[in-house]
């Protein structure tokens, strides 16, 4: 089956919840900053993030469905992916989910997701990224690119160099991850990556949310690459 990943473009936010917490206090938040949130990505033109809860069960619960409630009202197209949690996906209406190497394997999470919900997963090198190629993943997240703060446990960094050899051996959409500031984006999309997930690069002095400059510095890349923004990995050089 083929499907359609037209809106795996561009940026792909991540909101990680220890992140917000630990730096912005989101547990705090009054609904219309969610609000205020939500519809600057839906103005930016995001239709694909992914929830992040590396805390308890309840904890991960909570915050999916708070956000999920202010993303279902505010982005009537916007797709919805849960890191690693396969049930609360099911259980929440998730569109799907995005695994690592040593979480639930991929033929595990489609028996139970089914054929129509999307499935990511996290590749460090050449060697996982061409296995991924018989699986039914979705798309493909390729990191660290550089050092990343939000996640303790990630692996050495694989910089530009790393994507561009993922993009030419990468046959499904290619996610760049880890590190990533606005100053990468037109560099990342010049090497072939389809989107870049990002986490605290997204914000930057004072809490100042900044989807609109991350969307359009992708997009520069794009232009400088191909004029426009349809483009194949396969030319990345």
């Amino acid at each position: 089956m083929t499907r359609d990943l037209s809106f795996l473009a561009g940026i792909y936010p991540i909101l990680d919840a220890a992140w917000l917490q630990q730096h912005l206090r989101e547990e705090d938040w009054p609904v219309a900053e969610r609000i205020r949130l939500v519809r600057d990505m839906e103005n930016a033109g995001i239709r694909l993030l992914q929830l992040r809860c590396k805390n308890s069960l309840d904890q991960a619960t909570a915050f999916f469905e708070r956000w999920l409630k202010v993303l279902r009202s505010e982005m009537e197209q916007v797709r919805v992916i849960l890191n690693d949690h396969v049930s609360l996906a099911l259980k929440l209406q998730a569109d799907g989910v995005h695994v690592g190497q040593d979480d639930t394997p991929i033929t595990e999470c489609r028996a139970l997701l089914g054929p129509d919900l999307l499935i990511g997963l996290s590749t460090h090198n050449r060697a996982e990224v061409e296995d991924s190629l018989a699986t039914s993943a979705d798309y493909i997240g390729f990191g660290p690119l550089f050092q990343t703060g939000s996640k303790p446990d990630a692996q050495a960094p694989s910089g530009l160099d790393g994507l561009k050899i993922a993009c030419r051996f990468g046959q499904k959409p290619i996610v760049a991850i880890g590190g990533i500031q606005p100053e990468h984006l037109s560099h990342i999309a010049f090497c072939g990556a389809h989107a870049a997930a990002m986490i605290s690069g997204l914000w930057g002095t004072n809490g100042r949310f900044l989807i609109g400059q991350c969307v359009r510095e992708f997009a520069r890349g794009l232009e400088n690459r191909h004029g426009n923004f349809n483009y194949s990995a396969e030319h990345s050089e």
